[in-house]
């Protein structure tokens, strides 16, 4: 748990809770990823691309009976499949089409709700030919369920920081010669009077242009923009 806390990207971390979670319950697989209430899934990889993921989130999670029980309910929650599948699972086009085909053959999941629209999951996956998982397996995955909840949160804190350099740097294409170079400038401590000298335009001129910036970058103070500066201007 500590070792994914301290990961710097998306994918890091959920390898580091991916194998740590697998000795764990003794699991052939782990994903985590997120649910949102504007339906959308989003499964991060944890060693290089899977098309099981990315199958399941553009086309199957609808089908999940997690993703439907997430969809229902405003409650954490963390089950075996058993508890949702009633007995009829694998006559369903979800087992048919994708649960079955990938080899899958029980599970736990727990959701937590991390904001008002995004819960995140993970996922204690057994292949066929392992045993289901038992009373003992779910106790031991809910005594670590506060602490993968925060392994959670850190994992979509970790995404949309990405989301946000990535817009940023888009943004910054926006940005003028003259704007990226005020945009340095700022970055660098100036203020519009320094600037003013240092390129010899009015102070006017500065303040205006650097409105273009904060609009352009969508940030409002010189604060904000040191915070992101980096990515942003060029040296």
């Amino acid at each position: 748990m500590a070792a994914a806390a301290l990961a710097a990207t998306p994918e890091d971390l959920s390898a580091r809770f991916s194998a740590a979670a697998r000795v764990l319950l003794g699991s052939d697989r782990v994903y985590v990823g997120f649910y949102r209430r504007d339906i959308t899934s989003l499964t991060i990889d944890d060693a290089g691309p899977d098309r099981w993921n990315r199958d399941y989130d553009a086309r199957v999670y609808r089908q999940d009976p997690f993703f439907q029980r997430f969809a229902s309910t405003r409650q954490d929650f963390l089950l075996p499949l058993s508890a949702l599948s009633q007995g009829d699972f694998q006559r369903t086009p979800y087992y048919r089409e994708f649960y079955g085909p990938s080899g899958s053959f029980d599970e736990i999941t727990g959701v937590f709700n991390l904001d008002g629209l995004t819960a995140g999951y993970v996922t204690f996956l057994r292949r066929d030919g392992a045993p289901r998982f038992g009373e003992h397996d779910l106790a031991v995955a809910g005594a670590a369920s506060s602490a993968t909840k925060l392994i959670l949160q850190r994992l979509l804190h970790l995404c949309r920081l990405r989301d946000k350099g990535s817009a940023i740097e888009a943004a910054g294409s926006q940005l003028s010669a003259r704007e990226r170079q005020i945009a340095r400038l700022l970055i660098e401590g100036g203020s519009a009077k320094t600037i003013s000298r240092n390129l010899s335009i009015s102070p006017g001129t500065v303040r205006n242009h650097i409105k273009q910036v904060y609009r352009k970058l969508g940030v409002h103070s010189q604060v904000e923009l040191l915070a992101i500066g980096w990515k942003a201007a060029p040296n």
